[in-house]
């Protein structure tokens, strides 16, 4: 199944086709590299975050959720959602206001927040208490 000499046809690829692309990369990068030394292309200026004062959420995954991870030695999946729900319920836990662990959490609904109360046994009918108490006010 072979090209027969003298056909016309092209002649068949060789390599996988991760090597070929690393070929292709590389030559592509030596491309660019000299171009840009003999000053015909200049390097874009590295991307900023542009942020509110809040730590940008892929860079905080990336550099510090996912190295510390991986540091753990854990051996089940922990989404950035169960942090979330913990820090929510522990300061529940700890005695925290109903009402502020909503604005806390940036919950429109006081509901939403009542969710959280699942994990602490005797705690629902206290935070309600208060919430209620407070809200009379």
């Amino acid at each position: 199944m072979g090209v027969q000499a003298g056909s016309g046809a092209a002649p068949a690829r060789t390599g996988t086709t991760s090597t070929r692309r690393a070929a292709t990369w590389r030559s592509n990068a030596v491309y660019r590299a000299e171009r840009r030394s003999s000053g015909k292309d200049n390097p874009r200026r590295p991307r900023r975050w542009d942020t509110d004062g809040h730590i940008p959420r892929r860079w905080f995954r990336d550099q510090i959720w996912r190295p510390a991870l991986a540091a753990s030695g854990l051996e089940f999946k922990v989404k950035m959602h169960d942090l979330r729900h913990a820090h929510a319920s522990w300061l529940l836990a700890g005695g925290a206001d109903l009402q502020v662990v909503k604005e806390r959490l940036g919950h429109g609904s006081i509901s939403t927040t009542e969710k959280y109360l699942h994990t602490l046994p005797d705690a629902d009918d206290t935070a309600l208490a208060r919430t209620r108490s407070r809200s009379r006010r």
